[in-house]
């Protein structure tokens, strides 16, 4: 009799081990498909943000015949040896003109320690206007920066988050002529900069 319960509770404690497995298995099978769905989601979300920040560029390129519109996001990269960060400003959104270069990974990414006071301009609010970069007097290595990448003309709006920080900027270059831009061609760029918002901001 002792070896029939024996036997009962050996098959009772299988039948459980099984059912366990199956149902850990289950579980982790679940997850993982819910994990994949949430990745491909997010995926798709992303891709179409970008569709729409790049088809709004490609309207203002278009809108103020300029040779090139691009997005900068201020961001934390690696850290120094002392644990700060490095604040940095990298170009994540660009559309240049047939002919124009784009500039976006070229390198694409600058401190902001070598270009603070263009930087504290931006961040306080400011339009950051330069109508003839040859005859700029002030920030050298900006204006360095700007011959080399040919641009005669440029204008950036601060991109500000719904906490009024600012989180990147929005700008455009005219690199064939010098350009001088009316007031409500600024006024749009201003719009384009607020519209960003919405799409980057978290």
């Amino acid at each position: 009799m002792n070896n029939f319960f024996d036997k009962l509770v050996a098959y009772e404690s299988l039948v459980v081990a099984f059912l366990t497995l199956i149902s850990t298995l289950a579980g982790i099978w679940i997850k993982t498909k819910l994990a994949r769905e949430k990745k491909d989601r997010e995926l798709e979300d992303a891709t179409i943000k970008n569709e729409n920040i790049l088809l709004m560029l490609k309207r203002l390129i278009k809108t103020l015949d300029a040779d090139r519109v691009y997005i900068f996001e201020f961001h934390n990269g690696n850290y120094f040896s002392s644990g700060l960060p490095m604040q940095k400003f990298t170009c994540t959104y660009e559309v240049v003109e047939d002919g124009i270069s784009a500039e976006c990974h070229n390198p694409g990414e600058y401190r902001v320690s070598n270009f603070n006071e263009y930087i504290m301009n931006i961040i306080k609010q400011r339009d950051f206007i330069i109508e003839d970069v040859d005859n700029m007097q002030e920030k050298p290595l900006l204006k360095n920066l700007l011959i080399q990448k040919g641009v005669k003309s440029l204008y950036n709006f601060p991109i500000r988050d719904i906490k009024d920080k600012t989180i990147g900027f929005i700008g455009v270059d005219f690199v064939k002529e010098n350009v001088k831009l009316s007031e409500e061609n600024i006024n749009q760029l201003r719009a384009a900069a607020k519209l960003v918002t919405g799409y980057i901001a978290k």
